[in-house]
Formats: C-alpha cells, sequence, structure tokens
C-alpha cells in the first residue's frame, strides 16, 4: 500500500463482491497463489463504500468478545 492505494484483507467472496461492485476502485491482490486481499484506489473509491470494506474486514478477525453487541 502507499498513499494512492490500500490493501483491505477480506476473504474470497467479499474481495470479488468489493470488485464487483467498484471495479474502478479495487483489483484482486494476490499473496502467492491465495487471493489474499481486494487494492482499493483511494481517489477511484467512496467514502462509505471504503468504510464499509474496513467493517467487514474487522468483523472477520476482531475477537469475538468486541463483536458481542453489534
Amino acid at each position: 500500500w502507499n498513499d494512492q492505494r490500500m490493501n483491505v484483507m477480506l476473504d474470497e467472496g467479499g474481495i470479488l463482491t468489493a470488485i464487483e461492485s467498484a471495479p474502478d476502485a479495487c483489483a484482486e491482490v494476490w499473496w502467492g497463489k491465495r487471493l489474499a486481499a481486494v487494492g482499493v484506489t483511494l481517489a477511484s473509491a467512496d467514502r462509505d463504500f471504503l468504510g464499509e470494506l474496513l467493517t467487514d474486514a474487522w468483523e472477520q478477525k476482531a475477537p469475538a468478545r468486541l463483536l458481542s453487541g453489534r
């Protein structure tokens, strides 16, 4: 990543959905043979869309005790 681009770690379904939803802002990021993240071009991404991606990524990694009540 850099000032113009951010990688968001999602499951494969989330990555593919993000790319389908915003193909001008999103691209596949591969780690070896594994689809590992969605690369987001920040200038092209809608702020709310990026917020949803980051929330999804956080929910996939957050401890269960932090997710209870959400």
